[in-house]
């Protein structure tokens, strides 16, 4: 159905379904009581404001609204049993917002023109992890209001109080990423002991002067909260996080609010907008470790691990494991963690007896309390691995094997374990003729080992 008028205005009176795309050019306009129903795209370039009915998109389809004119809804519901509505437009709620099911998209890259925009007065009902606006928010007028931004599948909201003048707006919402690339969670005031590496908001007054107190919201993927009262409304300045302080928290450490302020109890308004994000006052709260960059690379015959960390709250230690099809791992070495920190550190190690041809390798980060998590795979690929490997056979084997092509005038045999801890005097070295070498493995542990006769290496599994 497209639906244009230049000089008549057109009046929708009772309930009105449509299947098509819906495109005003001219004069609409929703009369009190009147219900508009769209199942598929709608484009306002023309005139759409003061309506007083109900607007609904539903199906499951993908939907678009997009237009020149911002697009007016008294009442508005969404009720997508799949995929979501798109905003290419601003979408004015003067009355309530419904989320019964499905998300309102819109770009945060285009912040000025596509977004939700809550009138003096208006609200909104049902926001759920399943039903938000993924996209941008701005709440106009002089009432408290909390943001339903979210990322997706999570709804994570961020609230104001009341601002002074009616014709101020804010705008707002919710990311899901490390604030760190774009800013620094090494940049800290005094008053900070470190912010999250999980998540933030974009809170920003677009209209006005009025000073608001602002309230976060953390949840399960907040990364950890263990002590409300250490938690702190963290703000970026332009150069560094600094305190909004605590003014008082609901909830429990699975989630709750957290407002600006002192002393867990005083809330108190902020003057300056900008991002925002859960930050802590003192090594409480992990929020959690970040990890900046992890890689392996060829080193000649070895291969080398590099990472580095922004922040490190409680880690303990790192343990490198090696895998040759991600799926059984083998962890040979503990490198220390620095405890708690909050700049730049880089580790590294080496591998000296790694896999012949492809291979992965991760971290396993583990705090002092024993709590541990994985860092992303990577993979190497040792080119021409041939040249270096040992014929072992049998392989596997209970008491003895058999290395081929050993000249008589081989240097050294060496027996590492899965530690890299050399275990060669386990096991009884026998020269069974002038090619072949045969070893006595009875004493050693059953397991994977790894065996380095001159330059050439291979591994043996222990039954």
């Amino acid at each position: 159905m497209k639906i244009a008028s230049c000089a008549v205005a057109m009046l929708f009176l009772y309930p009105i379904y449509s299947n098509g795309q819906v495109q005003n050019n001219g004069n609409l306009r929703m009369h009190a009581g009147s219900s508009v129903g769209l199942f598929g795209d709608f484009k306002n370039s023309g005139t759409f404001a003061d309506n007083l009915g109900t607007l609904q998109v539903a199906g499951s389809n993908a939907q678009t609204f997009s237009g020149t004119s911002p697009i007016h809804a008294n009442n508005f519901n969404i009720d997508k049993a799949g995929n979501s509505l798109q905003l290419n437009n601003v979408l004015q709620i003067a009355g309530v917002l419904t989320f019964t099911r499905g998300l309102i998209l819109s770009d945060h890259g285009d912040i000025a023109s596509e977004f939700v925009d809550f009138l003096d007065g208006a609200t909104y009902a049902g926001a759920s992890d399943t039903s938000h606006v993924n996209g941008v928010v701005r709440k106009s007028g002089n009432d408290v209001f909390v943001f339903p931004t979210g990322d997706n599948s999570i709804l994570r909201t961020i609230g104001i109080s009341a601002p002074s003048v009616i014709t101020d707006h804010f705008t707002a919402y919710y990311t899901e990423n490390n604030p760190n690339g774009l800013y620094s969670g090494t940049s800290l005031d005094l008053s900070l002991d470190h912010v999250s590496a999980c998540e933030y908001w974009m809170l920003n007054r677009t209209s006005g002067t009025s000073d608001v107190e602002v309230t976060l919201s953390w949840a399960s993927n907040s990364c950890g909260v263990d002590n409300l009262c250490d938690l702190a409304v963290a703000q970026w300045d332009g150069d560094k996080w600094i305190s909004a302080g605590n003014g008082g928290v609901t909830g429990t450490v699975e989630s709750g609010t957290l407002v600006s302020g002192t002393g867990c109890f005083v809330p108190v308004s902020v003057t300056d907008f900008s991002p925002f994000t859960l930050g802590s006052i003192s090594r409480v709260n992990p929020l959690p470790i970040t990890l900046i960059s992890f890689e392996a690379k060829v080193c000649g015959n070895r291969v080398c691990l590099l990472w580095q960390t922004a922040s490190e709250i409680n880690n303990d230690f790192f343990t490198v494991g090696r895998s040759a099809d991600v799926s059984i791992w083998h962890d040979f070495e503990n490198i220390d963690g620095a405890g708690n920190s909050n700049t730049i550190l880089s580790y590294s190690t080496v591998d000296d007896f790694p896999f012949s041809g492809l291979s992965y390798y991760r971290l396993k980060q583990t705090d002092f309390d024993g709590e541990f998590e994985y860092s992303p795979v990577v993979s190497v690929y040792l080119e021409n691995p041939n040249d270096r490997s040992l014929n072992i056979y049998p392989n596997p084997s209970i008491d003895n094997i058999t290395v081929k092509g050993v000249p008589p005038d081989v240097d050294y045999v060496k027996i590492y374990n899965l530690l890299s801890q050399e275990v060669s005097f386990f096991v009884e070295i026998i020269r069974s003729d002038e090619s072949n070498l045969k070893l006595g493995i009875s004493l050693l542990e059953p397991g994977l080992y790894r065996l380095v006769v001159n330059d050439k290496h291979g591994s043996f599994i222990k039954l």
